[in-house]
């Protein structure tokens, strides 16, 4: 079994696959993370993945679109946006405002995702932009190819960075200074959909996903719940 899924699923997800595996006789996946976009465009054009897990809903869509999946996807967690510097992993709830974001920044780049492959990047230019700073810092912008690779150049690079709040978590290198409000992006939701290669195994761990069981192991990496409005 081949799972396509976003970077920033690269820690949860093979803890959630050990936890399957204790329930059956079922061999560990194999993983490919990526960018969203890239993820769900390789499998579009032939690659062979039996689950696909995205950052964003709609490249799971995408795919439905395209009739390559199987069943209907289904939303599986959700996520918020926060923005990070070097530090030694200090955490701050406080809402962020445009003012604070300019202070913080000050004269360096800001790390953000690409947004053309990238849905933390889409989210995090969607925010700049709602707040009026995305002419601003548009020049100002070093783009990594992924979350991943965006909290990279805040833990080595010493940029300040939009990542994902699970993704900070997991790092002893950056403090969280401020998190976007939920109400200023569009929400934050993982979706996962099979293709029509899936069959027992796949649509077990599919299962497993939204399940009891792996609901410790995603609130363990700072996921939450997908609570549907």
């Amino acid at each position: 079994m081949t799972i396509f899924a976003a970077a920033s699923l690269t820690d949860v997800l093979p803890v959630l696959a050990e936890e399957w595996i204790k329930s059956g006789p079922a061999h560990a996946p194999r993983f490919s993370f990526g960018p969203s976009a890239t993820m769900a465009r390789q499998v579009a054009a032939g690659a062979p993945a039996h689950i696909v897990l995205s950052a964003n809903p709609d490249w799971v869509k995408y795919l439905a679109d395209k009739d390559l999946l199987t069943g209907s996807p289904v939303t599986v967690v959700q996520n918020r946006l926060v923005l990070v510097v070097p530090g030694a992993g200090h955490t701050s709830t406080t809402a962020l405002t445009a003012e604070r974001i300019s202070e913080l920044i000050g004269d360096k780049k800001l790390a953000i995702a690409d947004p053309s492959v990238a849905p933390a990047g889409a989210y995090a230019k969607s925010y700049l932009e709602a707040i009026g700073l995305w002419d601003t810092l548009s020049g100002r912008i070093a783009m990594g190819s992924n979350v991943r690779q965006t909290l990279t150049l805040a833990e080595r690079g010493g940029l300040p960075a939009f990542v994902y709040a699970t993704d900070a978590k997991r790092s002893t290198k950056v403090n969280i200074v401020g998190v976007v409000p939920s109400d200023a992006t569009p929400p934050i939701l993982y979706a996962a959909g099979r293709t029509k290669l899936a069959s027992g195994a796949a649509d077990s761990f599919f299962a497993f996903l939204s399940s009891p069981a792996a609901a410790p192991i995603w609130a363990a990496y700072g996921f939450e719940p997908y609570v549907s409005k």
